[in-house]
């Protein structure tokens, strides 16, 4: 990629209460990237020591949407190549045309925080670029000297009214119950309008039990996750981030705070892709491929090949449509080939016209903690409905027969695999509490339909199939038009050997 910097227009300096800013103006000409090449531009400016205060603006030429640049920054301690993830200190994407950083505050999507002298780097995304380029106009402000300004003062909380008194959580087994929750959303800290404090307060009296709040690129809201106030315990908010590449999109759930996740991949470049769910997956986090087929630029997955790495597959991404039906018939290819990523769902909610919590992903958990809440997704202990207050599943399947030979084996349920000696008979126990009475449940096996009947929520359908081989099982119930309703994991079933 070629680049033209048409270097400083003009340097100032002024002292005002002994502070003086000096002021950058720079104007980058960006190509269209080749096939296979980096999305990714890198300013350099320098940074003095004692700064106090850097600020950065930019514009271009939208050309009717034909030009996209994303933006953030690194500092001194970066090379300015895509490979080093040191000194990342922001990213706004599309969302602001400016930032500032400080030691104790920042833009939201920005992380405040000590000023190292040296050359600095502004990051240009090329998320869209007209084939005849595009000038990057930007405006460097850094401040020197002068008092540094003290901590912002605390945030008040606002004290929440109790819910609803009378709502209990469903037993999932053994020591285990059902935690409803929203696994992927976005603040002011990158392209959403929600404060966490505001996604927070719409969660509990929607009630959920967990969110995971997932900004694009940054980590800069986990500050804001942790001291989330006038929250009650029976509600877990969450760190994670949206992985946000122009090949596709991917979640981290459970990162320690201040953890990031470099986003730099190209798209198409599996190998790479790998190396970002192995480091999610070091920092203790689980990861899913992100609505695959949205309807936006960037969104389709291109990284096949990362597949086998990742924990789960965000089948239902808001309302139900044709994007959902392509993700779960790629989850279901997924399970064919004995892979057991689990299903998600998530309202991806920026705002509050896309309410949270629909679709909720329901897990089985031990406790209301985030070690037993990854620990159920992990295992696939999960379904999945329409709204918080969906359909329930009681799931189950057995070796053996119906009738005076009886069950030769316990019950399973989703999650959980269950193994014959040999090719025999499975019997299933299946009910649907609060289906609504016209919808209509399936029993999917090896991509296919097994059985259906209509929901009857007081009634459990009990029935026999036949396995021959290694399978999985499990359940959608949908509304007569085919809308998803809920829908489960898998109940994995091994034949003979062992795994």
């Amino acid at each position: 990629m070629r680049l033209l910097i048409y270097a400083a227009l003009f340097c100032c300096a002024f002292t005002a209460h002994a502070a003086r800013a000096q002021t950058i103006e720079r104007v980058v000409r960006v190509a269209p990237p080749r096939a296979g090449a980096s999305r990714y531009v890198y300013v350099p400016f320098g940074v003095p020591r004692g700064a106090r205060r850097v600020a950065v603006s930019y514009s271009y030429e939208r050309e009717g949407g034909a030009n996209t640049i994303d933006i953030g920054v690194f500092d001194a301690r970066s090379s300015g190549s895509d490979t080093d993830p040191r000194g990342f200190r922001g990213w706004s994407g599309g969302r602001r045309s400016e930032f500032f950083i400080t030691r104790y505050e920042a833009t939201p999507g920005y992380l405040p925080g000590p000023l190292p002298a040296g050359t600095w780097h502004v990051i240009l995304g090329l998320y869209k670029v007209a084939p005849s380029g595009v000038d990057v106009k930007l405006r460097l402000d850094i401040e020197t000297g002068g008092i540094t300004a003290g901590r912002p003062a605390a945030r008040g909380s606002e004290i929440l009214l109790p819910r609803e008194t009378g709502r209990h959580r469903r037993t999932a087994g053994p020591n285990l119950f059902w935690l409803a929750g929203d696994m992927h959303m976005h603040t002011v800290h990158s392209d959403g309008d929600w404060t966490v404090h505001e996604l927070a307060k719409a969660a509990y009296y929607s009630y959920l039990d967990f969110i995971f709040v997932t900004d694009h690129n940054t980590s800069s809201h986990h500050a804001d996750v942790d001291r989330v106030g006038g929250i009650p315990r029976e509600l877990l908010v969450l760190r994670g981030e949206e992985i946000t590449t122009y090949g596709g999109h991917t979640n981290a759930w459970g990162l320690p705070a201040g953890a990031w996740v470099d986003f730099r991949v190209r798209p198409g470049n599996s190998s790479r892709m790998s190396e970002v769910a192995a480091r999610a997956h070091s920092l203790g986090a689980l990861v899913s491929v992100n609505h695959p087929f949205a309807a936006c630029g960037g969104c389709d997955w291109s990284y096949a090949g990362a597949l086998n790495d990742f924990d789960a597959i965000e089948v239902w991404n808001g309302e139900w449509d044709l994007t959902d039906e392509r993700a779960l018939k790629l989850w279901d290819g997924l399970l064919q080939r004995g892979l057991r990523p689990t299903a998600v769902a998530s309202s991806d909610s920026h705002r509050a016209q896309n309410p949270i919590g629909r679709p909720t992903t329901h897990a089985a958990a031990s406790e209301l903690s985030q070690v037993a809440l990854l620990r159920g997704i992990r295992g696939g202990r999960v379904y999945l409905t329409r709204g918080a207050d969906g359909p329930a599943f009681d799931f189950e399947a057995a070796a053996g027969e119906v009738g005076p030979r009886g069950l030769s084996g316990p019950r399973h349920t989703f999650g959980e695999e269950l193994r014959l000696r040999s090719p025999g008979t499975l019997v299933f126990f299946i009910r649907a509490l609060g289906a609504p009475p016209r919808s209509v449940i399936s029993l999917v096996s090896g991509g296919r339909v097994v059985r259906t009947f209509k929901a009857q929520s007081q009634l459990t359908e009990v029935f026999e199939v036949e396995c021959e081989r290694d399978a999985y099982y499990r359940l959608e119930v949908r509304d007569p038009a085919g809308a998803m309703l809920a829908m489960t994991n898998p109940i994995y079933v091994k034949v003979g050997g062992r795994r």
